[in-house]
């Protein structure tokens, strides 16, 4: 009797869980429920955001009063200040212009849509500092002596001049005695060796160029004299002789 008595509660309980766990579950909530909340809550976030909105427009204002005073600036800035001040696009916009590209190919590498881009870019005031100071830089460099085919020429020099005393066979092996790097015919050989020693000052060519205005001094009829017969004037004996033809009698 006990056992039926339990069983039949096991069949009541079994169905009544059938039974809940078909039913659907409410979807509004019931109470403020158990679970705490993490974060502040809405209130101090809406005052939060409400702070950022503000901090912002005010940080937008005070960039746009820098970027003025920048603008303002640029023309007093060297080339090293605008260097750490330009942004790196301009920046790059100068280079490539004065690398001699246009400015297709500088929209393409800097990436603008269009090269209608590259060339506004030109135009900002701090992009025509750059290119103005740095060609400043260039001339100046190139009147020293220091930029251009010259200072290429003046670099290479050296090395140049190393070439050509080998051929001249001014380098000597010490081991064998053998003249490193000499020219294999004697005429290459001569013709650096005359230059070495014109370089290095050894051999001058010197040559005296006189000249007088003494044809302006002359009349008219020692001019015709001089034509025929070839002789200066006595007055004129002393200088004649620097001149071709001006020995005078013998």
């Amino acid at each position: 009797m006990l056992a039926a008595l339990a069983a039949r509660i096991g069949g009541l309980v079994a169905a009544r869980s059938d039974v809940l766990a078909r039913a659907p579950m409410p979807t509004e909530r019931t109470g403020p429920g158990i679970q705490k909340q993490f974060g502040p809550s809405p209130a101090v976030l809406a005052e939060r955001l409400a702070r950022a909105h503000v901090a912002a427009k005010a940080s937008r204002a005070e960039r746009k009063a820098e970027q003025k005073r920048w603008l303002e600036s640029i023309s007093g800035l060297s080339l090293d200040e605008l260097r750490l001040s330009t942004p790196t696009r301009l920046w790059s916009v100068a280079m490539l212009h004065l690398g001699g590209y246009d400015a297709a190919s500088i929209a393409r590498g800097i990436g603008y849509a269009k090269a209608a881009g590259a060339v506004a870019a030109l135009k900002h005031p701090a992009v025509v500092r750059i290119i103005e100071l740095v060609r400043e830089a260039q001339l100046e460099r190139v009147m020293r002596g220091e930029y251009g085919v010259a200072a290429q020429a003046k670099a290479a020099a050296p090395a140049v001049m190393e070439h050509v005393t080998e051929l001249a066979g001014a380098v000597k092996d010490k081991a064998t005695g053998e003249r490193k790097g000499r020219a294999r015919r004697d005429s290459d050989a001569l013709r650096a060796a005359e230059l070495t020693l014109t370089v290095s000052g050894d051999k001058m060519e010197r040559k005296a160029t006189v000249t007088f205005h003494i044809f302006e001094q002359m009349s008219d009829a020692e001019l015709e004299s001089l034509a025929v017969t070839g002789v200066f004037p006595e007055r004129f004996r002393n200088v004649a002789g620097y001149l071709p033809g001006g020995g005078g009698e013998e």
